[in-house]
């Protein structure tokens, strides 16, 4: 009828969890990098300035990440914004392709955004694609994820 003039809406219901032993193995991989790898050396930015350095492999100074991270609740892995007194899933995180379709979700089980999350995610992908692959990721912390992929090694055989 000309008064119906709703579209018609396709979703996709398929999701594919990971399950959660890979996240666990993901933290402590981790946790094990960040107790027994150094930092990388730190390059500076300019001859006067001794704080604020540009790490190894990045684009811009600590000043600028450290503003990032004080600005985002998301990158306080302490702070918890999901209770899990009383829930055992406080989030979900989805790794999207460029067509907004999920190709892999992680049930978030701790309180606070965890690294791990996001790169158990990543190397599941990268596990489904080529080597030679190139993949640009967006995500609202990208810079503090790409931070500590540089300073502590985390999905190293992807970086170039």
């Amino acid at each position: 009828s000309t008064t119906d003039r709703r579209g018609t809406l396709l979703v996709c219901i398929h999701a594919v969890f990971l399950p959660e032993q890979g996240f666990n193995a993901m933290e402590k991989y981790m946790d094990v990098l960040r107790a027994h790898k150094p930092p990388l050396k730190k390059t500076k930015t300019t001859q006067d300035d001794e704080e604020d350095r540009i790490e190894g492999g990045l684009c811009v100074p600590n000043s600028v990440l450290d503003g990032c991270e004080s600005g985002f609740t998301a990158t306080d892995e302490r702070r918890a914004k999901a209770s899990t007194q009383f829930f055992d899933n406080t989030a979900l995180m989805a790794l999207l392709c460029h067509h907004d379709i999920v190709l892999f979700l992680a049930n978030m089980r701790s309180a606070g955004e965890k690294q791990h999350y996001v790169i158990s995610l990543i190397e599941t992908l990268f596990q489904h694609l080529l080597l030679k692959c190139r993949l640009g990721i967006l995500y609202d912390i990208g810079c503090q994820v790409k931070r500590s992929c540089v300073k502590w090694g985390f999905l190293n055989r992807y970086m170039d």
